[in-house]
């Protein structure tokens, strides 16, 4: 073991020795972040940034860079993923020095350098891809490489750096970055924001943000913080506001309790952004969150409150896992997302006492990373990556979704104890700098007898999920793991079935408590028992994680049974739902039946159910006396209702001539009401629309309505132009508001004239991923095939792979992962 690390040491020291000599290829590669790691610290920048107003003049730059530099064998190598006409003037002490600009890199000779303290100036125009510009405000995303789209820096995690940010912007636009705001002064007509260095933070932890923005500062529990928000709905942000603040100091206090270390940065601020890329976004000082996420509409369900505080821990969780310690190369980015979403599932469950939280964890984690786990391009949880610039695919439910479930079997082999004492040991030892998994497993692995290095081997370091079957030992009932696809693989977990006898015999519910991972069989006997006996009073069919695990069986058995008979499993479901009152389990089956309706049905299956299910949710939808729920069967209803009965009810709550106790109906909600009735009774689509857009008065809103009508219009014509116009990077900008124009191009009443989008749009994929941010490949893909289950459809996906047998595997296994929903639809 010792050879083979001593031999994986020289094989690092040798990649970083051929970098001396090299061209830097596009993007980081490992060897030259293994290289700069060795030989740059001490970094620091000082940036100075001209915003002007509107989004189409250039933003010119001034930066100085103060770096040590050990050693002077190479010539230093600056990220810069722009063209040459960017750089308007590089500088280093008398005066301007020679360089080259080498595939998105400043390459500058040792004849220039130092050994020691360097300090490079750089005059330059910034970059645009990451700096989401709109008329009248901008805010950056560098995650996970793109800083080096704006401005020239090393661009990779294990190279933390001091930042220090001056911003000129227009006169009345506010500003916020990580540092606190040192001075405030005005020249020329503009404001001018000086900003206080940072803490040392990865380059992709930097941002900014300027432009009209409202402000609220407020102290909560001795601390302040500042909202910054572009909602110009009062009541709404008054409904929100106090909440969304005493969840984050909820979520502070608690981790600084749990880690023994305070808030390590200081000032704590953040951005409310309309259509933001992600839920939230870590930067430390100044974390950026969808605005939707946080401002919620009036009676907003108990899974959208859950969400909502689940965000905010997730991100003030990761200023200590993810900022304070930080991964040391992106295939391990995962460690900061599993430790962000595990600390967040324990820090809501006091603001919450009403949740059964098992039921919550059980259905918010395991059938999303079951989704991708089943198909072919599923991945392990820790992944390998050669360059940051494919970093961003490393991204989904395998990381977010099965990671934490994952953690929480380690957590329950080593107890919660010797877990928390480890996290501590593992912060305090890396503060302020870079760590690997393998650097948390030693730790762990030094206070415990477990081997838990072989257990993270199957678990985190290998793909898939097992899956078990019924078995008899010694006259026990027990779960057999299926053969492994891996030889000898062993997924070591404790597992539980529930029994019951019956006159049919002994019948046998697998993993009863739900805290077992992967795909259990259960026999068509068990299925009719349990939704027979659905409720049944003081028995475990009453109990509700059980249900959800039985639910969760009973829909990947579905999946996986290609005779499995779709009309049966709605009508189990419609004939269930009405005994429900858990608004978590209820929305799992809401979830699970619209699937069902519009994957798994055909248009003659559908339209035989189609007065039946509209009737049987309208009648929920009144009956329910739970606010939150009410809106989850409004929303289910609204995308369901097809017949004239169903459209007629849309159109009289879109308009207000119908009115349902305890419905309120947001701004959101009547722009979807009116793009669901747009689609599908296009004689009226333009008059719709038309009213719609006059009544909506949020510019935000309005402006992301009128980008999407197009994508509605029951003109063919119009639509293709649209799909034309997306192959444009520009018209891409809005990555949210071409999801959400997907869905309606593709939706399963326009998929047959959509098939012939597919091909262009796989074509445009790894473009799309190196111009997207990091979740717009997967949902690029998602928005595209997710309204599609025909035979022509598949037989395009399936062409195009066989049509490119070398391309990208973590590409591939998006294509993969996207079109497994579809693959099965077609094998039924």
């Amino acid at each position: 073991m010792k050879i083979f690390s001593l031999f994986l040491i020289l094989m690092v020291a040798f990649a970083a020795c051929r970098q001396s000599t090299s061209t830097p290829e596009k993007g980081v590669s490992f060897e030259l972040n293994q290289y700069r790691k060795q030989n740059i610290d001490s970094i620091q920048y000082a940036i100075m940034l001209d915003i002007p107003a509107g989004k189409s003049s250039r933003i010119t730059g001034e930066q100085t860079i103060t770096f040590e530099l050990k050693s002077l064998d190479s010539a230093l190598v600056l990220d810069f993923n722009t063209d040459s006409s960017h750089i308007l003037a590089v500088k280093s002490g008398a005066g301007k020095i020679e360089y080259q600009f080498v595939n998105e890199h400043i390459v500058i000779q040792p004849k220039h350098l130092n050994k020691g303290k360097n300090s490079i100036q750089i005059s330059f125009v910034a970059g645009d891809l990451s700096l989401n510009r709109s008329e009248d405000y901008l805010y950056t995303l560098f995650v996970p490489d793109r800083a080096s789209t704006c401005f020239p820096l090393f661009d990779q995690p294990n190279l933390k750096a001091k930042y220090s940010l001056t911003l000129k912007t227009p006169a009345g636009w506010e500003a916020v970055s990580n540092g606190a705001l040192r001075a405030k002064t005005a020249e020329s007509g503009k404001s001018i924001y000086h900003f206080e260095e940072t803490k040392p933070i990865s380059s992709y932890l930097f941002a900014f943000a300027a432009g009209k923005l409202f402000k609220e500062t407020k102290m909560v529990a001795g601390r302040e913080m500042t909202m910054y928000y572009r909602e110009t709905d009062t009541a709404k942000v008054n409904r929100n506001r106090d909440e969304v603040f005493a969840l984050h100091a909820k979520s502070l206090a608690w981790l600084e309790k749990y880690t023994g270390i305070p808030y390590p940065f200081g000032k704590f601020d953040f951005a409310l952004i309309p259509s933001f890329q992600y839920g939230g976004m870590e930067h430390p000082g100044s974390v950026f969150y969808n605005e939707s996420a946080l401002f919620l509409d009036e009676n907003p369900s108990v899974n959208r409150l859950m969400a909502r505080a689940s965000v905010i821990a997730h991100e003030s969780a990761h200023m200590w896992f993810g900022d304070l310690v930080t991964m040391d190369w992106f295939n391990d980015v995962w460690l900061k997302e599993v430790f962000a979403n595990f600390m967040a599932a324990k820090i809501v469950q006091p603001s919450f006492p009403e949740i059964n939280h098992e039921l919550r964890f059980l259905l918010a984690h395991y059938p999303g990373a079951y989704e991708v786990d089943r198909t072919q391009g599923t991945n392990p949880i820790l992944q390998q990556l050669g360059n940051l610039k494919n970093a961003g695919t490393l991204y989904g439910a395998i990381i977010y979704l099965k990671a934490p479930i994952v953690m929480r079997k380690l957590e329950k082999i080593i107890g919660a104890d010797l877990m928390r004492e480890s996290l501590r040991e593992y912060l305090k030892t890396f503060s302020f700098r870079n760590a690997r998994w393998d650097d948390l497993i030693t730790i762990i692995d030094r206070k415990t007898p477990e081997d838990i290095a072989a257990w993270s081997n199957v678990w985190v370091k290998t793909a898939g999920m097992p899956a078990y079957t019924i078995g008899e030992e010694n006259y026990k009932i027990v779960l057999k793991q299926v053969k492994d696809s891996v030889s000898a693989r062993v997924w070591a977990q404790p597992l539980n079935s529930k029994e019951r006898d019956t006159q049919d015999g002994r019948l046998v519910f697998p993993n009863g408590d739900g805290t077992g991972y992967g795909y259990f069989e259960m026999d068509s006997l068990s299925k009719n028992y349990f939704f027979t006996h659905y409720n049944e009073p003081d028995s475990i069919f009453d109990e509700p994680v059980f249900k959800g695990a039985m639910l969760v069986n009973i829909w990947e058995g579905f999946m996986r049974d290609n005779d499995a008979s779709a009309e049966n499993l709605l009508q189990k479901l419609m004939i269930t739902l009405p005994k429900e009152s858990n608004p978590l389990l209820i929305d799992y089956m809401l979830g699970a039946l619209q699937t069902t309706w519009w994957t798994f049905l055909n248009e003659s299956g559908r339209a035989s159910r189609q007065v039946q299910l509209e009737q049987l949710l309208w009648r929920l939808l009144n009956e329910t006396r739970d606010k939150g729920i009410k809106t989850s069967y409004f929303r289910a209803f609204k995308n369901v209702a097809l017949s004239p009965d169903g459209l007629q009810k849309m159109r009289s709550l879109w308009n207000g001539k119908l009115v349902v106790k305890d419905l309120v109906l947001s701004e959101d909600d009547k722009i979807s009401l009116a793009c669901e009735l747009a689609l599908k009774q296009p004689e009226v689509a333009d008059e719709v629309l038309n009213e719609q857009i006059a009544n909506t008065k949020n510019p935000d809103r309005k402006a992301k309505m009128q980008f999407v009508i197009p994508a509605l219009n029951p003109a063919e014509k119009v639509r293709d132009a649209f799909f034309e116009s997306l192959k444009k990077e520009s018209n891409r900008e809005k990555e949210a508001w071409v999801i959400e124009a997907l869905g309606y191009l593709h939706h399963p009443l326009r998929a047959q004239s959509a098939v012939k989008y597919l091909r262009p749009s796989l074509d445009l994929l790894q473009e799309i991923q190196l111009t997207g941010d990091i979740f717009f490949p997967t949902r690029w893909l998602h928005g595209t095939f997710s309204g599609h289950s025909s035979t022509e459809a598949a037989a395009v996906v399936n062409a195009f792979l066989k049509a490119h047998p070398d391309y990208p595997g973590f590409l591939k296994n998006k294509i993969l992962q996207e079109t497994d929903m579809l693959q099965r639809a077609v094998r039924r």
